[in-house]
């Protein structure tokens, strides 16, 4: 049923739950697997040097947060490749999975306050609106 699957993951214990989950349909389904972490910047920040190291921060962030799933998934006798990019999350989340062409994306619940999450919603909101394949959100 699922060939490939595209998982968020961004460190939060929500991320972490959607990753075990993207492992084990990994395995019972034989499919691909991939993650991606959106590393977002700020869009006003003062300097160009807080841009820099807020970039670099970011990067290493997400890179030890990949690092740790590609084990995780190989200790239960999965191929992990992991993807970090910039940009907006839902955005780049939506389309890399089209690009890739995932028929699963796998993403944590993002818990936000009743009030914020109604003025601004949240990823997984935006990316279960508006991706084109099947989007299972572990809570």
């Amino acid at each position: 049923m699922f060939h490939k699957i595209v998982a968020a993951i961004d460190g939060s214990p929500a991320s972490e739950r959607a990753l075990a989950t993207a492992v084990d349909l990994a395995v019972h389904y034989e499919a691909e697997l991939t993650t991606i972490s959106v590393a977002e910047v700020p869009e006003v920040v003062a300097m160009v040097d807080e841009v820099d190291e807020t970039r670099h921060t970011a990067e290493e962030y997400f890179r030890k947060i990949s690092e740790a799933a590609v084990e995780f998934a190989r200790s239960r006798g999965v191929a992990l490749r992991s993807v970090v990019v910039r940009g907006q999350a839902a955005e780049q989340i939506i389309h890399f999975a089209e690009s890739e062409g995932a028929n699963l994306i796998i993403l944590g619940h993002q818990g936000h306050s009743r009030i914020a999450r109604f003025f601004l919603g949240s990823t997984t909101d935006r990316v279960s609106e508006h991706c084109h394949c099947s989007v299972m959100i572990i809570k």
